[in-house]
């Protein structure tokens, strides 16, 4: 993701929303080890943006899908040929919005935290960083 210029792009669409999402997890090829047969064989992805049930859980709410709709955007723009109608690289399979009392442990468990410390620690004022 890092040749694509997405992963700015992901940072740039939770920063603004500082406390109100509290996470970003990533879920690629469903947790599995795939072998890679070249750029025709693409990863799948599906990321989940944990939002704040206090002190405003409307305000985190309606951030999260603010940055759901950024996100989906630029994988959209970058990643997918609307002339083949196929993505490149990554497919985009989702990107959801939990709040943290509803997300539960097993899918905890199945994703991967994408670590944004320097999102947290960048912020004005400084963010909390979710615990591992």
């Amino acid at each position: 993701m890092k040749n694509t210029g997405l992963a700015g792009r992901i940072a740039k669409a939770v920063k603004p929303h500082g406390e109100l999402i509290t996470a970003v997890f990533f879920d690629v090829d469903e947790g599995e080890e795939i072998l890679r047969n070249g750029p025709d064989d693409i990863y799948v992805l599906d990321i989940v943006l944990l939002y704040a049930t206090e002190p405003d859980f409307n305000a985190a709410a309606l951030a999260a899908n603010k940055a759901k709709e950024v996100i989906e955007d630029a994988f959209r723009t970058k990643l997918f040929d609307n002339q083949s109608k196929k993505w490149r690289n990554i497919e985009l399979r989702y990107v959801d919005t939990i709040s943290e009392e509803a997300l539960s442990y097993r899918q905890f468990t199945l994703m991967k935290p994408w670590r944004i410390e320097h999102i947290s620690l960048g912020a004005d004022p400084q963010q909390p960083i979710l615990a591992e």
